[in-house]
């Protein structure tokens, strides 16, 4: 989620029973706790999270979106076990069009912000649409996809599995694919192919790149849903 990179976390605990926000920022599970259990907090609408700034996208965030930058599993799961919460009844603005399909794909492009813990445990949640169209009509797994291979064989530094991490983008793909991403979807953006889906993508990827593991991974899962998807 870029837009939180280089801003300090709020350390005043005072602030965390004001806003449900600030406690995730500073990880006091039992104050957020506090804020939804006995105070009724919606936990699907967007709070001020104490940044001081002139953007109101880093001063009002929705408490799943700060929660997965904050990286940390305890709140996550307490958020996705609350009753209430329901990603498809957030609250839309006119900048919330692609929310859902926007909070995805961040969770790839940024792997270094969001740990595989908290994405799993967002990924799999029952209100998560894995298959949610974007402005272009593409789905998160059109763009990661394309994330993935814009990365495959780069070897500069600031493209290192290190800094960025390949593997762990690839991995996170797979999971994606095994909570019911479509690869028969077809991605209307891609220049270089005109409306082609992500299995015959996936594969003209795997050709140019035959020696990556984690491209051949990828084909192998999309191949054996399809399989299993013709046969039932």
């Amino acid at each position: 989620m870029e837009r939180y990179k280089g801003i300090p976390f709020r350390t005043e605990a005072n602030l965390a029973f004001n806003s449900p926000a600030v406690a995730i920022e500073i990880g006091l599970l039992e104050v957020l706790r506090f804020h939804v259990e006995e105070k009724d907090v919606d936990v699907n609408r967007r709070f001020w999270n104490g940044f001081n700034s002139d953007d109101e996208d880093m001063r009002n965030a929705f408490l799943i979106e700060l929660a997965l930058v904050r990286g940390d599993i305890r709140i996550v799961e307490f958020l996705l076990s609350v009753d209430g919460f329901d990603f498809t009844t957030m609250p839309e603005e006119e900048d919330d069009e692609d929310l859902e399909h926007d909070i995805i794909f961040r969770c790839f492009e940024e792997c270094r912000l969001v740990n595989e813990q908290c994405y799993e445990a967002f990924i799999r949640h029952r209100t998560v649409n894995v298959d949610a169209l974007d402005s272009d009509g593409r789905t998160p797994l059109c763009v990661a996809l394309d994330l993935l291979a814009s990365f495959t064989g780069r070897d500069d530094a600031s493209f290192s599995p290190a800094s960025f991490g390949t593997s762990r983008l690839a991995a996170r793909i797979l999971v994606l694919l095994e909570v019911g991403a479509n690869p028969h979807a077809l991605d209307p953006m891609n220049e270089m192919n005109g409306d082609i889906s992500m299995i015959d993508y996936a594969r003209s990827e795997l050709r140019r790149h035959c020696e990556r593991r984690h491209w051949r991974a990828i084909v192998q899962k999309m191949e054996e849903m399809s399989i299993s998807s013709a046969g039932e």
